[in-house]
Order: structure tokens, then sequence, then C-alpha cells
């Protein structure tokens, strides 16, 4: 696998640990190598109060900054979040001098916080090997959550359906339970031309958190076919189909890609969840799922995954399937994303939200 460094400026104890991170890849058997030579991977060097990004020029690009943070803050989750959004990062590593530390030997005496857009974020005393660990299993993730649309939903279905009317019920009861944090004001961080570089290569015109989906068979494409909520909106208030419920009749595992179907008037920049392809392998591998819920929040004693992987990947999609396999109850049960959230399965959404109704915690255990 091949990756680049980037710099912005100078920083040493930030170069001095990016030197050490990049020189364990080198002993794993990577190769670092200019931006231009179909690198996989950057390890992006930035100042924590002018985060630059990296221009990727595809999705395949996985993107890892590095920053130090010298100074206390007050909220250091915030401050980590918020330089991942701005540098447009699949996570930033954020070095934190701590007890015993001295400049003289930056790599002891210092912390490395680890954040992901999934909410991750953890720490460890900063070891060269540990970051790797946690590096890889996101550089060698495939990203499967482009969309193909086409205007071909039956016209009974362009305004609602039982199913869309439960999903939008159930959005609100996502709200009342107080797993859904609003999305993320990403114009408060960004430029427009930010913006648009996500929806160029991601589809993503916005950041929101949980989804929910259920089956419902369309006799025209067969017994397949979920509604799922769309990408970037909030869940609270679901409404249009087409905008912010979308029918997906199929998902293409071998090109990464969910098959829409959206009326005539939909929007045309709406995209179905990230996760989507991760509900289409449940639904595929145990039919008697009818729906499925994601939410950033935990229950006790759930089997968990072991890696963070990216949502919208075919890696996580397989790790969360596989976990199913070793629960009594496949369709009825939820496991657990590290330092993520919870997938949980069940006949409906009614048995569901009867189901996690004053048990769930609002607060992900974060696991180093």
């Amino acid at each position: 696998m091949k990756f680049s460094v980037i710099k912005h400026g100078v920083n040493p104890l930030r170069d001095k640990i990016a030197e050490a991170i990049a020189q364990k890849f080198i002993e794993h058997g990577h190769e670092k190598a200019s931006p231009e030579n179909n690198i996989q991977f950057v390890l992006n060097l930035i100042d924590v109060d002018d985060p630059k990004f990296f221009r990727r020029r595809s999705q395949s690009i996985f993107v890892f900054s590095l920053v130090t943070v010298e100074k206390p803050v007050e909220n250091l989750r915030s401050v980590c979040y918020t330089t991942l959004v701005r540098s447009l990062s699949n996570m930033v590593l954020s070095i934190v001098p701590s007890k015993g530390y001295s400049p003289d030997s930056p790599e002891k005496g210092t912390e490395i916080y680890f954040t992901t857009p999934e909410t991750g974020f953890f720490h460890h005393a900063f070891d060269p090997e540990y970051a790797y660990q946690q590096i890889m299993p996101i550089a060698g993730s495939h990203f499967a959550m482009r969309n193909v649309l086409t205007t071909d939903l039956p016209s009974r279905y362009w305004k609602t359906s039982p199913v869309v009317e439960e999903l939008k019920k159930f959005g609100k009861e996502l709200d009342n339970l107080g797993v859904l944090p609003s999305p993320f004001p990403l114009r408060e961080v960004l430029l427009e031309a930010d913006i648009q570089q996500i929806y160029d290569l991601f589809e993503m015109k916005g950041l929101s958190w949980g989804n929910l989906s259920a089956r419902e068979p369309i006799p025209e494409f067969g017994e397949a076919t979920f509604w799922m909520s769309a990408r970037g909106v909030n869940k609270a208030k679901l409404s249009d189909v087409g905008k912010d419920i979308l029918l997906v009749k199929g998902f293409d595992f071998e090109q990464g890609q969910a098959l829409v179907s959206v009326p005539p008037d939909h929007d045309p920049k709406a995209r179905v969840s990230v996760d989507t392809v991760e509900h289409a392998l449940l639904y595929r591998t145990y039919p008697d799922i009818g729906a499925i819920v994601h939410v950033h929040a935990w229950l006790q004693d759930v089997l968990c995954t072991r890696q963070i992987y990216p949502c919208g990947t075919r890696e996580l999609a397989e790790a969360v399937v596989d976990l199913f396999r070793q629960t009594d109850n496949p369709s009825q049960t939820a496991v657990g994303l590290r330092n993520h959230g919870l997938t949980i399965t069940g006949p409906n959404l009614d048995d569901i939200f009867n189901r996690i109704s004053g048990k769930l915690l609002l607060e992900v255990p974060m696991i180093s």
C-alpha cells in the first residue's frame, strides 16, 4: 500500500510523531510515495487552528490528519471533531503532551486521541504500532455508497405507503429517545467549495446521525425492496418520498452501489444512507429481518465489533453480518459497533422500539 506525508508548516512534536508513524508503515511493508503515484492514503500534518485539507482525487484515498493540542482546551472532543470536519479527514490523530513529556523525547509522555466521523473518540499512550493498527483497517477499506437513481417508482408510492409512515413515526421516536443529535452544521465550519467536494466524492450534502429502514415488497420489483432514511437529513423530520425517504430496490455488491427508485419530482441530490450496504447485506443474509435501526447509543452486554471501519464500507457491513451470525437470533437482536453505536434488527419497527425503549445508554463506551 502506498501513502504520502503532506506537511503544512513546522511543528516539532507533530512532525516527530508523524515520522515515527510513517516509519512503522514502512516496517510493515508499505511504501511512501508522491500523491500522484496511486496512493491509498495520506498522513496530513496540519495545525489545529487552521486545519488544511488534502484534496483527494478519488473516493478511495483516505486521509489521516495529525495535529497537536499543546494548550489546555475546555472540550477536547469538540475541538477534535471540528478539526475532523474542517480537514475533511477520515480520522484525526490529536497529540497531547502529558505528564513526563520532554521535547527531547516527544514519543514519550504523549497521549494520542483518535477521532472518526462515526464519533469514535478514544485515546492511548502514544505507540507507533498502536497507531498503525488503528489506521490500517480504515486505510484498507472499500466504500460501497454510490447511488443509481431511476425514476421508476410506481405512482401509488410517490407520496407515501404504510412503511413510509412508520419510518416517519419512528424517526420522531428516535428523537424522543434522545439518540438523535442535530445534524452537524457544515456551513459553520466549511466553505461552499469544500462542501461541494464532499458531495462530488461521497454524494453527501450534510452530516447526521442514525438511520432506519424497513422492508415493503413492491410487486414491480420483487420481495427484497426496503425503504430507508436518506443521507444527511434530520431523522426526526422525515417527510417526502424521494427526498427524506428512499426506496432501495436492490444493491449491486460488486459495484458497491444502491439501486434506488424515486418519483419524478425527487431531489436530484438525495442519496440513501451511507449504511445502506450494511442493511442490504443483513436483509439478504437473514430474510426474516423486517426492519433495522442504527443509533449512536449502547446496550449492556452486546457483542461488539473489534475494528473501527468507516460507515459505508464493505468491510463494516461484512463485520456486522459476521457478528450477527454469533447471536442466538440474528433476526431479532442488537450488536455493537466499536466506539460507534448499535445495529438493531427485528420483524418490524414496532418490535425494535418496544425492545429498546428505556434500555438505551446514551453514551457509547469508548474502547482504546
